[in-house]
């Protein structure tokens, strides 16, 4: 299969901004193969990573916009408001930990499964360009608001569509990162999927695994002595 050459938008020089993130978002989305086939992957990590910024920020602040001026009703002031303006200004440090640890994390699993892999920064290439996916969800209105769901047939269809929605990004957001693994570090699929799921599968059974104990302690406590 044959791609187009040259560099993505997002680290092509001569596409000024915004044309070069929303042209490198729209292609690693809907055609993550080709993508991740023309990323620069020795490039300085400062590109890849202001990207992961300038969503993670545009993401956070359609956030706010929805919990401000949401179709459900409007946020009253108070503690709720300030904590999520706080919440907001807070995301870029936040988003930097976060991509640090997950970044580690699967990188672990390359460690262990690729053999002819490429170094860290390659991983964390991946998921700052897989992260565009959730932008997806994001322009939608939260299928709750503060006031509750929106009343009626039409809150009820919307919210079924909301959370196949939300399915439906979490489950391609993983198939790009299976896209651009398999890319980044020249693996099979088998191996790339692997790499992927093996955390996400250790993650869901140590939460499962908490709230069980969370549940028990709870359940002692409320024993009589």
């Amino acid at each position: 299969m044959s791609y187009h050459p040259g560099p993505i938008a997002w680290e092509d020089g001569d596409t000024p901004f915004p044309a070069n993130f929303g042209l490198a978002w729209w292609e690693c989305l809907v055609s993550p193969e080709r993508f991740f086939s023309r990323v620069s992957w020795d490039e300085p990590f400062s590109r890849p990573l202001l990207y992961f910024l300038v969503v993670g920020v545009l993401a956070a602040a359609l956030g706010l916009f929805w919990f401000v001026w949401g179709p459900w009703g409007p946020a009253a002031p108070g503690l709720a408001l300030e904590i999520q303006l706080l919440s907001f200004f807070l995301t870029p440090f936040a988003l930097l930990v976060a991509l640090g640890l997950i970044s580690l994390a699967l990188h672990l699993f390359v460690l262990l499964l690729a053999p002819d892999r490429r170094g860290l920064g390659a991983t964390a290439t991946v998921l700052c360009y897989a992260s565009g996916v959730s932008l997806v969800s994001a322009v939608l209105p939260p299928a709750m608001g503060l006031v509750g769901p929106a009343p009626g047939v039409f809150g009820a269809v919307y919210l079924i569509l909301y959370v196949m929605l939300m399915l439906a990004v979490q489950v391609w957001y993983l198939a790009v990162l299976v896209i651009g693994i398999r890319q980044a570090h020249s693996v099979t699929g088998g191996r790339a999927a692997a790499i992927v799921l093996l955390p996400v599968a250790i993650g869901l059974v140590l939460t499962v695994v908490l709230v069980i104990v969370v549940v028990a302690l709870v359940a002692l406590a409320d024993l009589p002595v």
